[in-house]
């Protein structure tokens, strides 16, 4: 990519310099997302993902309640790693270096400068790298990637004389939706923002009825390329028997899940809330990018660009707010298009300290390192991002095979990873290929860790620890653990889970409300052992 018109100063070494660094640490960024592990989350998206590939259905064979599209996700990781949790990371990391070729572009398209592009994927892998492995490979973490690229296709040349661009824009926005579905409104916003650039194109100002056809007609390639994959998808469940569970679950559980944020809030409150975290809660480069841009608007080339990315954020933004649980991965869409805001103030701000000499590169250099080093966006971790960082790099240059070391750097709040590991490495032996158990708890790993089926489509049991499901689901469980007995049951206790179940009871705790499944354990299964916060019970012969 050559530097456009918007450019014309020549890059002497300390462009060269920047571009090298910046380029090395994108490289290293990667490299420390490389080794992250599963969460609570992943885990969960790997059992149903797993399900997948062997012919069942989300919702209906392996229960959870997000949108099916990350599901399809970690289908194809699994299918790409053979079950390994490296699987998950590779697509990341090809998705991240991929926004960084879009990011690229678009800059070189809006500002004439591609390495602008190269600032925002720093910032991106930065944050990225930040939100650790807890907060990433999350469906707002794909659809991030998939709204990139949904504007990287609209902003083609081809989309003011062709129709595929809008068309493909739609598809990838539709995706995204799959996955989160607020994040399907950033096509409304591209299919506006592009029937104003025609509009706006337009020689003469023309008659009425074709200035509003030149508005509308990218919004209709839009509106039905987004509406394909939602129609496939419908159209997939439906083929497969498992569309009632579908609506079931996200027509049925899931607004119930979302109205425990909303308890004694207002629409205003939650998306000022958003606005807030989101401008100040997370990476201090970030917040910095945004200010430089804002006061170095005047410069810009093409307000028009930072405009369409402001306007697919406040979508995202305005989901985040709408979910009223403010997690720290449901921000996660956002950070890429503001990585690209913010890289443009950076870059204009590196532009003046070249031009001022040596001093003021070095003013620029400790001010970019001041901010890097004032606030992060790594939460509910033990340890800061830097910690972290050594730690990784450390143990994975030097001591590639120190599995504890890997386990705490896998473990947060309740979820210990090396007691899952010890676990798994119980009930595999102790239970044959084949045979199913059933974890009473929020851990569905340990099926992936121990490589051993669900006795039920329960993966875990927030819904038999929620009050509008609870009667329902706990008869549905009953039925199919006294079908299907599985060879050993897993209790988990101290995994209180407030903004999911609505109050402040652990599995052990719901255990002795659940008289029927306390009474199948009792009279059909011994206590084997205990391993942390797990007990582990064995069918009786």
């Amino acid at each position: 990519m050559n530097d456009g018109p918007a450019d014309q100063a020549r890059h002497s070494w300390p462009d060269r310099v920047a571009v090298a660094a910046l380029g090395t640490a994108i490289a290293v960024l990667l490299a420390l997302i490389a080794t992250f592990d599963y969460g609570r989350d992943q885990g969960i998206y790997a059992v149903v993902g797993r399900t997948i590939l062997d012919g069942g259905m989300p919702y209906r064979d392996a229960w959870d309640f997000k949108p099916p599209g990350i599901y399809v996700v970690y289908a194809a990781a699994r299918a790409l790693s053979g079950g390994a949790q490296w699987g998950i990371r590779a697509l990341e990391l090809g998705g991240l270096a991929a926004m960084v070729w879009m990011f690229c572009k678009l800059a070189h398209r809006w500002w004439g400068q591609w390495r602008i592009g190269l600032w925002a994927g720093f910032l991106a892998a930065l944050v990225h790298a930040q939100l650790d492995f807890w907060h990433t490979a999350q469906p707002e973490t794909f659809g991030g990637m998939l709204s990139v690229a949904g504007l990287w296709a609209a902003t083609d040349r081809q989309a003011t004389r062709h129709r595929w661009p809008y068309l493909v824009c739609g598809v990838l926005f539709g995706c995204a939706g799959l996955l989160k579905p607020p994040l399907a409104g950033g096509g409304a916003v591209v299919a506006v923002w592009a029937g104003w650039q025609a509009m706006q194109s337009q020689p003469a100002p023309g008659r009425r009825p074709n200035r509003w056809r030149q508005l509308s007609r990218p919004a209709g390639w839009v509106l039905l390329g987004g509406a394909l994959p939602f129609a496939l998808c419908l159209l997939w469940f439906w083929a497969r028997g498992a569309l009632p569970a579908l609506q079931e679950t996200l027509l049925g559980f899931t607004p119930h899940y979302t109205a425990l944020g909303w308890q004694e809030h207002q629409l205003v409150e939650l998306v000022g809330k958003a606005l807030l975290e989101w401008l100040l809660g997370y990476c201090s480069l970030i917040t910095a990018g945004l200010l430089l841009t804002l006061v170095l608007w005047r410069r810009l080339q093409s307000q028009s660009g930072i405009a369409l990315l402001l306007g697919v954020v406040a979508i995202q933004l305005l989901g985040v707010a709408l979910q009223g649980k403010f997690f720290p991965y449901h921000y996660a869409a956002a950070w890429p298009l503001t990585a690209l805001i913010a890289a443009v103030g950076w870059w204009h701000a590196w532009r003046l300290a070249v031009a001022r000499g040596r001093g003021a590169i070095a003013l620029f250099c400790l001010a970019l390192l001041g901010a890097g080093v004032l606030r992060t966006a790594t939460k509910d971790v033990q340890g800061s991002f830097w910690l972290r960082s050594a730690r990784r790099i450390h143990l994975y240059v030097l001591r590639a095979e120190d599995q504890p070391a890997a386990d705490g750097l896998a473990t947060v709040a309740d979820v210990n990873a090396a007691a899952n590991h010890r676990l798994a490495a119980q009930l595999r032996q102790r239970v044959a290929p084949g045979d199913s158990i059933y974890v009473w708890g929020f851990e569905p790993v340990l099926y992936d860790l121990s490589e051993r089926p669900s006795a039920s489509r329960f993966i875990y049991n927030v819904p038999q620890r929620v009050s509008w499901s609870a009667e329902a689901s706990r008869h549905e469980l009953i039925d199919e653990l006294r079908s299907c007995p599985p060879a050993a049951i897993v209790v988990a206790s101290k995994d209180t889970l407030p903004m999911v179940t609505g109050d402040l009871s652990d599995s052990a705790q719901a255990l002795q409300g659940f008289v029927e499944l306390r009474q199948l354990i009792g009279q059909d299964y011994r206590k084997l052992m205990e391993i942390e916060d797990f007990e582990l019970h064995l069918r009786r012969q």
